[in-house]
């Protein structure tokens, strides 16, 4: 039998996707179990709300943390085991000078990379956060920087160039096992997340979740200078804002979409489904790259787009109070456990 990174491929557009589930997805489809990216999506919550880190000093990279914190539920919910593991030590050149002239790892190094090793090697799929997106591990190098990886299409010298496979800190192995939940539970579960994460509450409070994004790049329109580490090329990080905004939205729409499909009508879906449609419709007017980058120095089209950002961040908080009905009802209609 071929290993599982002989058959991953990630697939979709890598400035509207979340690549850690694009990563799931990919796995499960090399293990020839599909699912579709909504549907893990919703699963993981990050089709409810986008995500803010303020760490992050480039806007454009703004929404790319704290993805894997459900990779627990996704392993029972999708079926699969998950080991993690992490490593303090960063592999910088101290460490690569060490192990080039004498072929031995640093302290700290050597159980990391023989634990991933060992994985790879019995075929375990190996989730890696990489930067600026995750990666999975497709093969095996003595060089340690030329590790083969799998990423968001595109994103591969970006990745490679900034912080590729050898440096990853933490990374999950993953192995296919019989799902733990019931549809009905899963569904359940994750909407009551969901829900939560919508109004804002999260499971890292060093990031912010509900309209917390919306917010924070409306106020930034008001500086001419939206990302202080690009300076006057921040157009492009503004317009990858957005499109990870409308990702978000148009996963959160596949996944209610699917799940009413899977359980029925009898749940009030239509509420959360017409908001986050309408958020769609929104943030998508923004969404054209060639008119973005046309009009973005001009202030009257910064101040419609500040508006819109503004009515986003209610319409968030109106899909949080749908997404709220709905998980209530689906706790009484499936008897989901508090």
């Amino acid at each position: 039998m071929s290993r599982t990174s002989d058959r991953v491929c990630l697939e979709g557009d890598p400035n509207q996707i979340d690549s850690f589930v694009a990563c799931v997805v990919a796995v499960m489809h090399a293990w020839e179990r599909p699912v579709s990216y909504d549907w893990v999506a919703g699963l993981a919550g990050v089709a409810f709300s986008p995500v803010l880190d303020e760490r992050e000093t480039c806007t454009a990279w703004w929404m790319e943390s704290g993805s894997d914190a459900r990779v627990g539920f996704l392993g029972n919910v999708l079926g699969f085991t998950v080991d993690r593991v992490t490593r303090e030590v960063p592999w910088d050149d101290a460490a690569r000078e060490i192990y080039s002239t004498t072929g031995l790892l640093p302290e700290g190094h050597e159980v990391h990379f023989a634990r991933l090793r060992a994985a790879f090697d019995r075929g375990d799929a190996v989730l890696l956060r990489t930067w600026p997106a995750w990666s999975v591990l497709t093969g095996w190098d003595q060089d340690l920087d030329a590790l083969p990886f799998a990423t968001v299409p595109g994103f591969e010298d970006l990745v490679k160039g900034i912080w590729g496979p050898a440096q990853a800190q933490r990374a999950y192995l993953l192995n296919p096992i019989a799902a733990c939940y019931t549809l009905e539970k899963s569904i359940g579960l994750a909407l009551r997340f969901g829900s939560r994460l919508a109004r804002g509450r999260g499971p890292d409070d060093e990031l912010a979740y509900g309209a917390a994004l919306y917010t924070a790049t409306a106020a930034r329109l008001d500086d001419e200078i939206f990302c202080p580490s690009c300076g006057t090329a921040g157009d492009s990080c503004a317009h990858r804002t957005l499109m990870r905004m409308l990702g978000t939205q148009r996963s959160a729409v596949g996944f209610l979409e699917d799940a009413r499909a899977l359980t029925g009508d009898e749940l009030p879906w239509g509420g959360a489904v017409v908001c986050f449609e309408r958020m769609v419709e929104v943030t998508g007017e923004h969404c054209s790259w060639p008119a973005f980058q046309e009009n973005w120095g001009d202030p009257a089209f910064r101040r419609r787009l500040q508006a819109d950002l503004e009515r986003l961040s209610i319409m968030q908080l109106e899909a949080a109070d749908a997404l709220t009905e709905l998980s209530l009802a689906c706790d009484r209609e499936f008897a989901i456990p508090s």
